[in-house]
């Protein structure tokens, strides 16, 4: 039997397709610069909002990278890896997915150009690196310090943050709002800073203007109230936060009781009516006007309360019932006979607002006033509150950071020229290949001052080039204005962190897809 060692060895299913060779390089890229495209005019303050249809038939307008990219359906694997880095930001850093994911782009747009003319990737690769290393040093040097009592540096973090978005119609009354919240919550614990945007919480009052929204010291809540006479105001009211029932327990087993005398029922029911009683007389003892509970309320022990004008809220989720303890040092009760004096939380009003019922909770519950480390911001309108609400949340994760790490850069392209000079500078003394990679790395850096001249309605080539010699005359405080000019933009600042990460996980990305020279499909894709 003759066998031929030359004869093809089939190792994966027909359908399978590889791709080999320059062309996925140049596919990858295509790919990703068509994805940057998409978020490309977002960016800045005069940067357009997207109008996102989705296939079960939702429509919405923002101008948010993190949610765009999370909602489109993204096939191409070097795009998917674009997304993902772009999701990276957005967990880590809150902010700064549009930059993100328009560095990647650039970076890649210009590897294609180079791997065009014969470069090799790992020369370019190795220039990226190298040029990362120096713009890095560069933003160091850069640096401002920020503390948590400079209110009009921190203000000014949130403003930029803001700007481009919906809520940037009130950014002077919404950055305020950021700064007072991060101001209440910030703890001091040990060596350390506990400033987390997670003790920020959100409401929608789904009233008035963007201009009514308020800044609320303690929780809101949309909850049925159970008595229409425990609806109105209070004032310097005593919390008691309790994880269990506000009724008698009940029965563990099953169990059948026979009445020879009616006398006896009547005794029986006595004892079930002096237990609420008791019951009863043990909350009102511990001095609570607001009761907070996560399970049921018998209803006898409920009028009662109602009767010593206290307010009942029941049905509470454990989160709930944390939110509440930390906002008013509370202590969460487990068993009502354990509850005390002591553990009782204190709030200057309660305000349990009764609606006319619907179908949906229309009640609302505001407890203000509270002197915990947790706060809710209230926002009112009627028309795009989500998105309101998204900005707010990612500028108070951006103004955080600049808390806890301290560090400031100015924003509006300044910091990446910045870099991008000092990039230039440094490439002059390479003398091998790895030189293109390093003056790639410092084009691409300078795609956030074009595409932010871009969409300003200025002439971008203009305005880069204005921008590189005033940079080298006036210093690194010069970047594109909101109205595209070129000038001092010392008062549009950007946490550091989000910047250094930006840049290094872009590039990071943009490595690990020049690295990949082949691309296996098991779909034939």
């Amino acid at each position: 039997m003759e066998t031929s060692s030359d004869a093809p060895v089939i190792i994966v299913r027909e359908q399978t397709r590889v791709t080999s060779g320059p062309e996925v390089q140049q596919k990858i890229i295509h790919a990703c610069r068509a994805l940057a495209s998409i978020l490309r005019g977002t960016l800045g303050p005069r940067g357009l909002d997207k109008g996102l249809y989705k296939s079960n038939g939702e429509f919405a307008i923002t101008s948010d990278g993190a949610r765009i990219i999370n909602d489109l359906l993204i096939k191409n694997p070097g795009a998917k890896l674009l997304v993902s880095l772009g999701k990276s930001q957005e967990s880590v850093i809150g902010d700064g997915v549009t930059t993100t994911v328009l560095f990647a782009g650039a970076l890649l747009d210009e590897a294609g150009r180079l791997l065009r003319t014969g470069v090799h990737p790992l020369v370019i690769v190795d220039g990226y690196q190298a040029a990362l290393s120096h713009a890095l040093t560069r933003l160091d040097e850069l640096e401002i310090t920020v503390t948590g009592d400079d209110r009009d540096m921190l203000t000014q973090v949130a403003c930029t943050a803001l700007s481009g978005r919906v809520a940037a119609a009130e950014s002077e009354m919404f950055s305020t709002m950021i700064v007072d919240a991060l101001d209440t919550v910030t703890q001091q614990q040990g060596d350390s800073t506990r400033c987390e945007a997670e003790d920020v919480l959100f409401a929608k009052s789904e009233e008035g203007a963007l201009s009514d929204s308020r800044l609320i010291r303690g929780v809101v809540w949309k909850k049925r109230i159970p008595l229409a006479r425990m609806a109105g105001e209070r004032t310097d009211v005593r919390i008691a936060v309790l994880h269990a029932d506000l009724k008698p327990a009940d029965l563990r087993r099953d169990a059948e009781i026979e009445f020879s005398e009616v006398s006896a029922y009547e005794e029986f029911i006595a004892v079930q009516e002096q237990a609420r009683e008791q019951l009863a007389e043990c909350l009102l003892a511990s001095g609570a006007d607001l009761f907070c509970c996560s399970g049921e309320v018998d209803r006898s022990v409920l009028h009662k309360l109602a009767t010593a004008d206290a307010l009942v809220i029941a049905d509470l989720d454990e989160q709930q019932l944390r939110q509440v303890a930390q906002a008013s040092g509370a202590n969460v009760v487990e068993h009502i006979t354990d509850l005390g004096k002591d553990d009782l939380g204190r709030a200057a009003s309660v305000n349990a607002e009764s609606r006319q019922e619907t179908d949906e909770v229309q009640d609302r519950i505001i407890i203000d006033g509270c002197e915990g480390p947790l706060v809710t911001c209230s926002i009112a309108g009627t028309a795009s509150v989500e998105e309101v609400i998204r900005g707010l949340y990612d500028a108070l994760r951006a103004t955080s950071l600049t808390i806890r790490e301290g560090a400031a850069l100015t924003g509006a392209g300044s910091a990446h020229m910045a870099a991008s000079l000092s990039v230039i500078e440094a490439a002059e003394a390479v003398g091998d290949r790895t030189r293109l990679g390093i003056e790639a790395f410092s084009r691409a850096l300078e795609v956030i001052p074009w595409t932010l001249a871009s969409n300003a309605g200025a002439d971008a080539l203009d305005a880069l080039l204005e921008l590189r010699a005033s940079q080298r005359k006036a210093g690194p405080a010069t970047g594109i204005r909101a109205d595209g000019t070129v000038g001092d933009v010392s008062d549009v600042l950007e946490p550091a962190q989000s910047i250094i990460h930006s840049l290094a996980a872009a590039t990071e990305t943009a490595c690990c897809l020049l690295r990949c020279d082949q691309v296996i499909s098991a779909r034939g894709d």
